[in-house]
């Protein structure tokens, strides 16, 4: 019937185990080659989304800035109507700016991302908070020396040194990722 030969693994000659641990090494390599090249695909796609949100932060920003300087450059009578009347243009455009960036910073907050980008996550986060808590100053209310208050005390060099702290973190990450930034959106937000 059925030969009671027993596999002498001991009298394979050398080169074939040179060959088996050449191959097995090999492999090795190519696994961890390609699970390497995996992870960095993955940062990078998530890397995308990151930068696609500092740039939404980043036009909140300037809307902020915009309007401050809009209101800066006003007569006295447009000036009172702004602080008197809280559905005015400039008033609801604060008032969406805050909305917005509260549940940016909140989608920042809980992202689930690879930890490399969690330092620029959590920036992005803080400078919408920061956005939102300043463009929020103002509130709905109509007695005007609350609202010349809140609009003196909106502090556009503490938004400044928030973004610039968590552009840097992004940056960071997508040079760290080989990430050419300007390619993500040709250099502007075309949403």
């Amino acid at each position: 019937m059925g030969s009671d030969k027993v596999l002498d693994v001991s009298s394979a000659p050398t080169w074939a185990w040179v060959a088996a641990a050449a191959s097995a090494a090999t492999l090795l390599v190519a696994f961890t080659f390609a699970v390497w090249l995996s992870w960095r695909n993955i940062v990078r796609n998530q890397l995308v989304k990151v930068v696609g949100r500092r740039e939404g932060v980043h036009a909140s920003r300037r809307t902020l800035e915009a309007v401050v300087r809009h209101l800066a450059d006003e007569d006295d009578a447009r000036f009172t109507y702004f602080a008197t009347h809280p559905e005015s243009e400039d008033r609801r455009v604060l008032v969406e700016t805050a909305n917005r960036m509260r549940l940016a910073a909140d989608e920042l907050d809980t992202m689930p991302l690879p930890q490399p980008l969690w330092r620029a996550a959590e920036g992005l986060a803080d400078a919408a908070f920061v956005v939102a808590e300043e463009a929020g100053r103002v509130g709905e209310s109509d007695d005007p020396e609350v609202v010349f208050d809140a609009l003196a005390r909106i502090d556009l060099d503490r938004l400044e040194r928030v973004f610039s702290a968590a552009d840097g973190y992004v940056r960071d990450a997508c040079e760290r990722y080989d990430l050419d930034e300007a390619s993500v959106y040709g250099g502007g937000l075309y949403i």
